[in-house]
């Protein structure tokens, strides 16, 4: 197969996250000339990989022209993501937040004349009364705990249709991860997701460790380094139909309890309890990875493999761990 990224200029929105950073590594050792916009620093490390960076923030339209100027190739990672508490506490800022960031960047793109674009959408866009396969979202509408963000990731989706329609992109696609994870993960407490949280309380020595629930809610959960490389691919491949990235396989609150206090990264062992008595959000949130896989896109990650992966880098950056800017990237 040709590599399509090869002297290519490719732009990164929100690429300093625990996506984007795997993802311009990769994007590098293709030979592509990698630029990165985020409102969040860069390292060290990635800056010795990359051409340019821009610290804009992208929901500015102006800005979005700006960095998306001669570009080949535009890579949407940009997001904000937070927990559940966040969609009932802040839902303005959340919708608003994500629907600039999709809205405005497709938009530049096209006035660039970018030639290919990924939006990265999220698993947040379906329902819960249907499989969550890539043709029933618009069957259903988002579950109540993911209204806001939700919406907003199908408007984008919605964009990048009808963009498709009217003007000349090589390729336009959407994908739509499960819950990510792994190193750089945002583990700000007031935001976190259900990893994150679990790790900082587990390595900070809570214990007991409440869990809000019975711990019987099933999640899907996909490693960062998987999301990026599946991104490539579908780019290289110009899959063009909107994509569940996950693993496919659900995975209980209180397994994924047990992987985080057992692995081996953690000394100090705490007592679980499970809260009934609290809210615990949907049941089941599982990706239909099937048609992925009819296209050869699987996760080389396993959980605990990646747990343990995620852990030992907490640990090691835990006082620099708390972006200020969340995006999932």
């Amino acid at each position: 197969m040709i590599n399509i990224f090869k002297g290519k200029s490719v732009l990164v929105a929100g690429g300093t996250g625990m996506v984007g950073l795997p993802l311009t590594k990769m994007l590098k050792k293709l030979g592509a000339n990698v630029f990165v916009a985020s409102l969040d620093s860069i390292s060290k490390e990635q800056s010795k990989i990359i051409k340019k960076f821009y610290k804009l923030d992208l929901i500015n339209v102006q800005n979005c022209i700006k960095v998306t100027k001669n570009k080949d190739y535009v890579i949407n990672l940009l997001g904000v993501t937070g927990s559940p508490k966040i969609n009932y506490t802040n839902p303005g800022s959340f919708m608003m937040s994500n629907l600039y960031c999709a809205v405005n960047l497709l938009y530049a793109s096209q006035i660039n004349k970018v030639k290919r674009y990924l939006y990265t959408s999220t698993y947040g866009v379906y329902g819960k009364k249907l499989k969550m396969k890539e043709e029933n979202v618009w069957k259903d509408f988002p579950s109540e705990h993911d209204k806001y963000a939700g919406w907003a990731k199908r408007m984008g989706e919605l964009q990048v249709e009808a963009y498709n329609k009217e003007f000349n992109f090589e390729g336009l696609y959407v994908v739509r991860p499960a819950n990510i994870y792994g190193p750089n993960l945002n583990f700000n407490p007031k935001n976190s997701m259900v990893v994150a949280s679990l790790i900082k309380r587990v390595c900070d020595h809570e214990n007991p460790l409440v869990v809000w629930g019975d711990g019987s809610n099933i999640r899907d959960f996909v490693y960062c380094d998987d999301v990026a490389a599946s991104i490539l691919k579908i780019i290289q491949k110009n899959i063009t139909k909107p994509i569940n990235i996950g693993s496919g396989k659900g995975t209980s609150i209180k397994n994924l309890v047990k992987l985080i206090v057992n692995s081996k990264n953690i000394k100090n062992k705490p007592k679980i309890i499970f809260d009934k008595t609290k809210k615990s959000g949907d049941k089941k949130r599982v990706l239909d990875t099937s048609f992925a896989e009819s296209k050869n896109i699987r996760n080389k990650t396993n959980l605990k493999d990646g747990i343990d992966k995620t852990i030992k880098w907490y640990l090691s950056n835990q006082n620099t761990s708390k972006k200020k800017f969340n995006y999932f990237s």
